[in-house]
């Protein structure tokens, strides 16, 4: 009897082993709380349903870890973490916030990019279903209201405004010479890759441009009750931003998330925001006959690859001066997320970004329609990344703008 007690507690013992090295196994390399507890995290309002209503929740139910949210414009979140807010962690619709106003300040020092989104033309009333590929000329048509966030304070007002300007040069500099940056590529060159050098099908959009803005029988008119010069890519851009403001027809917003309020109450007829939010907000939004977004890749700034993104840098984030950020190079619509310097709840923290650019975030953010990226991107310029992020990782891609990233 006295032997069979020794074998089982011996047993018992190896079992004990065996689970202890399986466990740290599992978990080396991977952040851990040493007190699950609850950590302050502000996220860009465009992430409300993926994060508050997805991702939060699971996260407690496998770490134990609470969620304290805050949502709202990225760059105004910046200015909250720079009045001295306790947020452990921050993230943020537009990646150049996080080093133009966080790194500046020293309350952050590395940033994770893990998802890109798409902006979408969106709208409520069905009356106002967009029903040809002309979509500029229900943006613009006499009377109607436009939403748009403030480029000052969220970033998709800014990308907003990148998206009416490479819709001006898509539809009409097929031929244009101009140089991009300090590149020797041509906005022409882009503009015929997407088009897939097919002059005939870009004719069509080019001569509803000039029919609708240009001097020729322009059904649209500036201030001066004259039409735009034939070709003029900035025609879309100016009679939203200069006309339709001048006329109470453009609204502005403090943050995306709220656009649709606007919509629902009548005040504004379509809203620019991102696709993530039409899908989770049940907003009718344009479309291709296939069920893609309406706005080209080439235009909606949710597109990683090297020419595309080439081709977003053919504009600026650079508005009117009652929502602008700045004059910067257009880039894609980057997620990303850091954690505070000064954070009380480190480990906690870490967990918290872990698990949001690996798989568990990865598929809440697909529910939400948002384009996770597989491997996401670390940028660390005066740090080392953390370690808690080796191996899920890897550095930024040196085609991707550095204005997408390195500032706003």
């Amino acid at each position: 009897m006295h032997n069979r007690i020794i074998v089982v507690i011996t047993v018992a013992m190896l079992l004990v082993g065996i689970g202890i090295g399986f466990t740290v196994g599992y978990y080396a390399g991977h952040p851990t709380a040493k007190e699950p507890q609850t950590i302050s995290v502000f996220a860009a309002g465009s992430m409300t349903y993926a994060l508050g209503t997805g991702f939060y929740p699971q996260f407690k139910n496998i770490t134990g870890i609470g969620v304290a949210p805050t949502f709202g414009g990225s760059v105004s979140g910046a200015s909250e973490v720079d009045a001295g807010t306790p947020f452990d962690v921050f993230i943020s619709a537009a990646a150049g916030v996080i080093p133009q106003y966080l790194f500046a300040n020293k309350t952050a020092s590395w940033m994770v990019i893990f998802a890109s989104n798409e902006m979408a033309i969106t709208w409520l009333n069905n009356s106002l279903n967009i029903t040809t590929p002309y979509w500029f000329e229900n943006l613009t048509s006499p009377g109607i209201k436009v939403g748009v966030s403030n480029a000052s304070l969220d970033p998709s007002g800014f990308q907003a405004i990148e998206m009416l300007k490479l819709a001006g040069l898509l539809y009409t500099q097929y031929n244009s010479t101009a140089t991009i940056g300090n590149s020797t590529e041509t906005v022409g060159n882009y503009v015929k890759e997407a088009w897939g050098n097919n002059y005939t099908l870009y004719s069509k959009y080019n001569a509803a441009w000039n029919d609708w803005f240009g001097h020729n029988g322009s059904l649209v008119k500036d201030n001066l009750g004259n039409g735009y010069p034939d070709n003029y890519s900035l025609a879309l851009y100016y009679q939203i931003f200069n006309y339709s403001y001048k006329h109470g027809n453009l609204i502005l917003t403090t943050e995306e998330y709220g656009l649709d309020a606007y919509l629902k109450s009548g005040a504004v007829n379509y809203a620019l925001t991102y696709k993530s939010q039409a899908i989770n907000q049940k907003l009718n939004y344009y479309k291709t006959a296939n069920g893609e977004n309406g706005l080209s890749k080439w235009i909606n700034l949710g597109n990683i690859s090297k020419d595309v993104d080439n081709f977003y840098g053919a504009v600026t984030t650079g508005g009117p001066g009652y929502s602008n950020i700045g004059n910067f190079p257009g880039g894609p619509i980057l997620y990303s997320g850091t954690i505070i310097s000064s954070s009380k709840n480190i480990q906690n923290a870490q967990q918290l970004i872990y698990y949001l650019v690996t798989n568990l975030g990865d598929s809440m953010l697909a529910k939400s329609d948002f384009n996770p990226i597989p491997v996401p991107f670390v940028y660390a310029p005066t740090s080392a990344a953390p370690s808690f992020l080796d191996g899920v990782t890897q550095s930024v891609p040196v085609y991707i703008p550095p204005s997408s990233y390195e500032e706003v």
